[in-house]
């Protein structure tokens, strides 16, 4: 588990990745809570990766539900961001609306309030 919070995106984001050990394989998977710094909303999204050999090529976004090992996780992670942080979690259908803003490199009108307020490249990850 760590802090994935960057300096460019809208959110606060922590990062659980599977245990596997050390030294550490190909990473599988990782599950990603984001709270906005705009306003008291949570998401909670999951990643698969893909490889060659042992270089990252390719990662796969999964909103709702996260599939197998991450669904878990995912609970977790939103039981915790709701608890702690007093912070409700944002209904998908509510994220996917579009806004008139540029957020990094998405411009309107492809721009969605789940980019102006968590991320708008989720996969982007350590």
């Amino acid at each position: 588990m760590g802090d994935g919070t960057t300096t460019s995106q809208a959110s606060f984001r922590c990062i659980v990745y599977p245990a596997m050990g050390v030294p550490m394989p190909p990473i599988p998977w990782a599950v990603v809570g984001c709270m906005s710094i705009l306003a008291p909303v949570f998401t909670v999204y999951g990643i698969t990766f893909e490889y060659e050999g042992r270089k990252r090529r390719a990662a796969q976004l999964h909103l709702t539900p996260p599939p197998g090992p991450m669904e878990e996780t995912a609970r977790i992670v939103a039981r915790e961001l709701e608890s702690r942080f007093h912070v409700n979690e944002l209904p998908r259908e509510v994220a996917a609306t579009p806004v008139p803003v540029v957020v990094e490199w998405t411009e309107p009108p492809k721009t969605t309030l789940f980019d102006a307020l968590f991320d708008s490249d989720p996969t982007n990850i350590p």
